[in-house]
């Protein structure tokens, strides 16, 4: 399967199935060499895709980031009136389920990440 990967220029599944090999069993030339080579076309791979990605990202982090529920209402209907704004209790509880909301989402992030780490 590994091999197979390779000829697919899936080199990241490739190198995977290649440490469970060399996992099982430690003496196998044949899998070594075929990570060696996955790593190497890995490699090439990524210089390949940096400079598009590089392009791509080049706005990011430019301009301010507004705080969460500072910005402006989506819609506004020309009104001045504050039907659009809430009260500052209600404002704050919003923020904190945001903030509440984000922390779980990072915390699933890092629980996936481990449970990779520990499966390869």
């Amino acid at each position: 399967r590994a091999q197979a990967q390779f000829g697919l220029k899936s080199f990241l599944d490739c190198i995977a199935d290649c440490k469970k090999v060399v996992e099982l069993d430690p003496k196998n030339r044949d899998a070594r060499t075929l990570v060696k080579h996955a790593q190497e076309g890995q490699k090439e791979e990524n210089k390949k895709s940096k400079g598009p990605f590089a392009s791509m990202c080049k706005a990011l982090g430019k301009g301010p980031i507004p705080p969460p529920g500072k910005t402006k209402p989506i819609y506004d209907d020309g009104d001045d009136d504050d039907e659009d704004m809430k009260d500052g209790d209600a404002q704050q509880e919003e923020e904190k389920e945001v903030v509440t909301t984000e922390e779980k989402q990072k915390e699933r992030a890092d629980e996936e990440r481990n449970e990779r780490a520990a499966g390869a």
